[in-house]
């Protein structure tokens, strides 16, 4: 577990994802916006409904909610912090494939779905044709489980080469609904969009994060990461030329967030060594940042037992570099042997400067011009601390932010059933004080799914 933050981190949080707001759709740690998004070949929402059925190639899908009695079943969606009391309401993925009866139907307990406890809402589905060796398309299904970014929980449903179906789990995405899929090259290639999601919280507030770009491709029953093909190159050379512009504009917000990000899609460049002397050019402390990671952080779960196992000196956070390196090392970014090769580079921008008005005398290497955006006198000017704003407007921040937020924080407490519109009219037009009316309005008016 991370060590908590004090009272001034918190303040500093809000203002943070206040700025997050200020940009007006830019997404700190959203992926580039793909030029090939594939629709999928049929897409069914459940909504308020307690049954919907789909279709495609032979293959038929429905998604039901049941009561039941038998609520302590093996689900796909295990929580293990929720073990819902009989009676409940239970989501199930009923496949047929072509000559199938009902009778001879394979059925999936998902998750107890629809209750204030298990939070669960949202279920959708889609046939996705993702792994072209398939005669048969593979269903895509997922649910949101609520929170302020998080989540939601998707699964890949498979008719294997036997006659059975299997499931894979792609585990918990932050934000609402399927991953994106994609075909970045345009060689009819399907791949399936991510971020990896380790880097949130890591070395920045949520708002200050940004999360490495994941490509995977899915074929018989597994799925693939593949975002160091050299095929992708040039569209992670783009996502990262297109997010240090967003970085720049925002006057290098949080620069940690970010430059975690960039030293990982530079290792995945096989440029990690442009990247890691870029990071140490505009790095802040982790003093400064307020976030980072400590020894207990790095080590496995079953080691730290929850901070328990921990002394008080592993559980000190580490300068910002050390704590990359060890990071990215564990994460399979790079190897031991290239975070040894910029330990003596870390030495030498940790030690003190010497005492002189000239320069430094070694230079930060520039990172590749295709990396970062042409470069000019304010973009080039290394700045090694933010600018810092006062402790009163950090607070008016924060609670200018909880104002603005309002609609949505009413609608997520009490469930009404278009919180993704009333977040998106907030987010977007809130700032026209007729948009933000509106969007309470319907905070206040619409129907709640706890009636």
């Amino acid at each position: 577990m991370k060590q908590k933050r004090p009272t001034a981190m918190v303040v500093r949080v809000f203002a943070s994802a206040l700025v997050g707001v200020a940009l007006t759709g830019i997404s700190s740690h959203a992926k580039a916006a793909p030029d090939r998004t594939l629709q999928p070949l049929a897409h069914a929402e459940l909504e308020n409904k307690s049954h919907t059925t789909l279709s495609a190639r032979g293959i038929v899908a429905a998604l039901d909610v049941r009561h039941t009695t038998n609520c302590n079943v093996p689900v796909v969606w295990a929580n293990a912090n929720s073990s819902p009391t009989s009676p409940c309401s239970m989501a199930f993925l009923t496949l047929r494939t072509p000559g199938d009866t009902q009778a001879h139907a394979s059925s999936f307990p998902l998750t107890p779905y629809g209750t204030e406890d298990d939070g669960m809402a949202q279920l959708r589905m889609s046939f996705r044709q993702l792994d072209a060796s398939s005669p048969f398309p593979q269903v895509m299904v997922s649910a949101y489980t609520g929170g302020a970014h998080c989540c939601s929980l998707t699964s890949i449903f498979d008719l294997r080469s036997n006659g059975r179906w299997q499931h894979l789990e792609l585990g918990s995405m932050d934000g609402d609904g399927e991953p994106e899929v994609v075909d970045v090259t345009g060689n009819g290639q399907q791949e399936i969009l991510t971020v990896d999601q380790s880097f949130l919280y890591a070395f920045a507030s949520h708002a200050g994060s940004e999360a490495p770009v994941v490509i995977s491709r899915y074929h018989d029953g597994v799925l693939q990461n593949v975002t160091r093909d050299p095929v992708y190159r040039d569209y992670l050379t783009k996502n990262l030329a297109d997010r240090r512009r967003n970085w720049i504009r925002s006057g290098r917000f949080e620069p940690n967030g970010f430059l975690a990000y960039e030293v990982a899609t530079m290792a995945n460049l096989g440029k990690f060594s442009e990247g890691w002397h870029d990071m140490l050019a505009h790095a802040q402390s982790t003093k400064e940042s307020g976030f980072g990671l400590s020894l207990c952080d790095l080590k496995p779960a079953a080691e730290k037992q929850n901070g328990h196992g921990c002394s008080v000196k592993e559980k000190e956070l580490l300068p910002f570099p050390e704590a990359l390196s060890a990071f990215l090392v564990q994460s399979g970014y790079i190897t031991p042997e290239q975070a040894a090769s910029v330990r003596e580079t870390q030495s030498s921008a940790s030690a003190p400067p010497p005492s002189t008005a000239s320069a430094p005398q070694n230079p930060p290497l520039p990172s590749s011009a295709a990396a970062r955006p042409t470069a000019t006198n304010s973009d080039t000017a290394v700045s090694d601390k933010p600018t810092r704003s006062g402790t009163l407007f950090a607070v008016l921040a924060g609670l200018g932010l909880a104002l603005y937020l309002l609609p949505i924080l009413i609608a997520y407490k009490r469930d009404t059933v278009d919180q993704r519109k009333i977040a998106i009219i907030t987010v977007l037009l809130g700032w026209t004080i007729i948009g933000w009316i509106a969007a309470l309005v319907m905070a206040l008016t619409q129907h709640s799914r706890k009636a």
